[in-house]
């Protein structure tokens, strides 16, 4: 679960806020009412390994049941694609060890697809850990080179050293992005296409880097934007698996993305 002191007193009061419509959609079952067609991708951390929206695999697996059973679970480029039943991705991010140990087996079990994000100075420098919170433990170059050929999963850049990319300066910006993507396309021997904003952080000029270099690109902590053909694929949307599962079931329906438009538009009236 997200934890509230992490965040900033502001995200921490629209959070609270969304969970009381979430609590109130989901038990009203208005969620159920309104799953409508428009695509999601969620966002998980660690499964199991005691880091950041921490999920024990479990849960993982019970979540892939439900996905399974009322949408169909489609590798990330897809929810971009018009037509169809409601489509669902998985991501993960940082590139946690136990996304290889965990995560792995229940794709597997599943035949569902992945990606995970990855971060390049993680990947070269066993001392690295991207803040203080936790003692992280990342993929090595050898579990990546492994799951390069897992049909299921599909690796990404989430960075070199997951900035906040936001408030990078211009001048980091292509380290960040551009040199990430090469050194890990260099490191793996496969083309990194895909991209994710670290905390979900973005400028404009961050942006239109990912759009130049990349295929798709997600960002987006909370947002409830609908994914359709027209969104930007360097900014596709996420809601965060790793939340109570009443609350990801209401993300997942289309009532919350109505919902989350309009508040959207009564905070930017009154801004």
């Amino acid at each position: 679960m997200t934890v509230l002191s992490q965040l900033t007193d502001a995200e921490s009061t629209m959070l609270r806020g969304w969970r009381l419509v979430a609590f109130a959609g989901h038990f009203s079952r208005l969620d159920s009412l309104g799953i409508g067609r428009s695509n999601k991708v969620l966002r998980y951390h660690s499964v199991g390994g005691g880091f950041y929206d921490d999920v024990p695999p479990d849960r993982l697996r019970r979540d892939v049941e439900f996905l399974r059973s009322r949408f169909e679970i489609v590798d990330l480029p897809e929810v971009l694609a018009p037509g169809g039943a409601k489509k669902v991705a998985l991501t993960f991010d940082d590139g946690y060890r136990d996304f290889y140990r965990n995560v792995v087996p229940i794709l597997r079990e599943y035949d569902v697809p992945a990606t995970v994000f990855v971060l390049a100075d993680a990947l070269e420098d066993p001392s690295f850990v991207h803040n203080g919170q936790h003692d992280y433990e990342y993929m090595t170059r050898e579990h990546l080179a492994e799951l390069v050929e897992e049909d299921l999963v599909t690796i990404g850049n989430h960075t070199a050293s997951h900035p906040r990319l936001g408030e990078t300066p211009p001048d980091r910006l292509e380290p960040e992005i551009v040199g990430a993507k090469r050194r890990l396309e260099e490191a793996l021997g496969v083309d990194v296409d895909r991209f994710c904003f670290p905390y979900g952080s973005v400028s404009d000029r961050a942006a239109d880097l990912v759009r130049r270099t990349h295929g798709i690109g997600v960002a987006g902590r909370g947002r409830r934007d609908a994914i359709s053909p027209d969104t930007d694929p360097a900014l596709v949307p996420r809601i965060n698996g790793a939340n109570p599962f009443w609350e990801v079931q209401w993300d997942l329906s289309d009532s919350a993305t109505r919902v989350g438009a309009a508040a959207d538009r009564f905070v930017s009236a009154r801004a």
